[in-house]
């Protein structure tokens, strides 16, 4: 039996290194021939423009971040069916359910995102150690 392998999970965030973890989800996907889902975590606090701003009320906002900016290198490829969703919850615990949830194919997160605090952001040191599923950190490019 050839059961269909699950989608590559992405979070995204709007960093830098979100974008680079994308871009590297992606190619993932497309080698794999898996599809791909992109997450961004919607918490008490967005950042939007560079600026920590309290979430509430801006869903449509960051809807459209997530659609017309961050996912638009995802246009690019033909051969990529994608998807993505605004998620109610911290990142960590949105990547993990989603990872399991879907039996994802691999997990990739950035090593930091919007919050720059360790060589090894809070989210990504929390799937590595409680994700059931492959996860690919995508190193910080600072």
């Amino acid at each position: 039996m050839n059961a269909r392998r699950g989608p590559v999970v992405v979070g995204v965030d709007g960093s830098t290194n979100a974008q680079r973890a994308l871009d590297l989800a992606a190619g993932l996907a497309r080698k794999f021939d898996v599809d791909l889902v992109v997450l961004h975590a919607v918490g008490l606090m967005s950042v939007i423009d560079g600026e920590h701003v309290p979430s509430e009320g801006r869903r449509d906002q960051l809807e459209r971040l997530l659609n017309d900016q961050w996912c638009a290198p995802l246009r690019e490829y033909d051969d990529l069916a994608w998807e993505s969703h605004l998620v109610d919850g911290s990142p960590a615990d949105v990547l993990l359910k989603a990872g399991s949830e879907l039996v994802a194919t691999f997990v990739v997160v950035g090593s930091r995102g919007t919050g720059q605090e360790q060589l090894l952001g809070s989210t990504s040191h929390h799937v590595v150690h409680h994700c059931d599923r492959p996860v690919v950190v995508v190193p910080f490019a600072g």
